[in-house]
């Protein structure tokens, strides 16, 4: 059953596009844990691994850190709305940008992702990294939302004329 948009709430098609983890990143991130986690089970198991106390912290410590960076892995991900782009991960403050503010988009050369600036000769006000789904689209949606005397640079914005 399709569920039909309340009265007031923005329709489908003004909805942020929300782009998340992409799959390949997903499987690095849940293999490296699971790695670790085997390693760390196996030297536990076979009573290599650390037996005072201190050590058993470290390891706990160690485990529990790779947990959470893993968890905000797979959860953060970049909305993509015709007023804002929000940048959101759980263990982090979102942050986010009016795209009337933005002035310039950077698409990088050799790296995936987009820095978005609202001072031309300044720093990004807004980073946006790799590894997202979609990353075409995601640089098409925000040129396509930027306002049209923002300037488009890098080497990576490809010139084909799909934005």
């Amino acid at each position: 059953m399709t569920r039909q948009p309340e009265p007031g709430n923005a329709s489908e098609g003004n909805a942020p596009r929300r782009f998340g983890l992409s799959q390949s990143q997903r499987w690095g991130a849940a293999s490296g844990l699971l790695f670790f986690l085997l390693v760390v089970g196996t030297d536990y198991a076979s009573g290599v691994a650390a037996r005072e106390w201190s050590e058993l912290a470290l390891d706990a410590g160690i485990v529990g850190g790779l947990v959470l960076v893993v968890f905000n892995a797979f959860r953060k991900s970049v909305l993509v709305g015709e007023n804002e782009i929000r940048k959101v991960q759980p263990l982090w403050n979102d942050q986010s940008l009016q795209t009337s503010e933005i002035r310039r988009v950077h698409v990088p050369t050799i790296e995936s992702g987009l820095w978005l600036y609202t001072d031309p000769d300044g720093n990004p006000a807004l980073t946006i990294g790799g590894g997202l789904e979609a990353p075409d689209e995601l640089e098409e949606r925000v040129i396509q939302h930027a306002p049209s005397d923002a300037a488009v640079t890098g080497l990576g914005h490809r010139a084909n004329g799909s934005s």
